[in-house]
């Protein structure tokens, strides 16, 4: 009897034990949202350190990111130019971010991007400033449209009319006009 007992309640024990883990994830999910380790996917948030990587994972890019700095309201983000991508790509990537930092976020009003050739660069030193663009919360309020449903052309002036950017002799040596 005492066999048969140890085995029912070892039994009983590891299907609560079961249950319990088979609820966690639900639980994490309809708790977490309001975590700040996480970024709310479809809402808009309060950008910290703590979610910032989660954000920067969302926002879809085809160049690549080498620093990103938040401090106060203001987001810095230095982009490596790739060998290979064109102006559009470029306008493409700068818009994207603007949007996304200008519109899905509550704290950040200002947005930084650099632009820069790491191609021939064998320390930071040798690396060559590209672009550079300042984006302000008022100057991207409404901008409903995605980078894919605009032309290079259309991008371009929606950039330049919104934005501060600056052209170095670099980007003109490369895209000419």
């Amino acid at each position: 009897m005492r066999w048969s007992m140890r085995i029912v309640m070892t039994l009983a024990v590891s299907i609560v034990i079961v249950v319990c883990l088979s609820l966690l994830p639900k639980m994490d999910s309809s708790m977490g949202l309001s975590s700040p380790y996480r970024w709310p996917s479809n809402r808009i948030g309060q950008v910290t350190d703590n979610n910032l990587p989660d954000l920067l994972v969302q926002v879809p890019l085809q160049m690549r990111i080498r620093k990103v700095e938040l401090t106060n309201a203001r987001m810095s983000l230095d982009l490596s130019l790739p060998k290979n991508a064109d102006s559009a790509a470029v306008y493409r990537d700068l818009y994207t971010i603007a949007q996304t930092m200008l519109m899905k976020t509550k704290n950040v009003n200002q947005v930084w991007v650099r632009v820069i050739d790491y191609s021939n660069a064998s320390d930071s030193a040798s690396t060559q400033l590209v672009l550079a663009m300042v984006a302000e919360r008022e100057s991207g309020k409404d901008m409903e449209k995605g980078a894919n449903e605009l032309s290079l052309i259309q991008l371009e002036q929606e950039l330049q009319n919104r934005f501060r950017i600056t052209y170095t002799s670099k980007w003109q040596q490369r895209y000419p006009l």
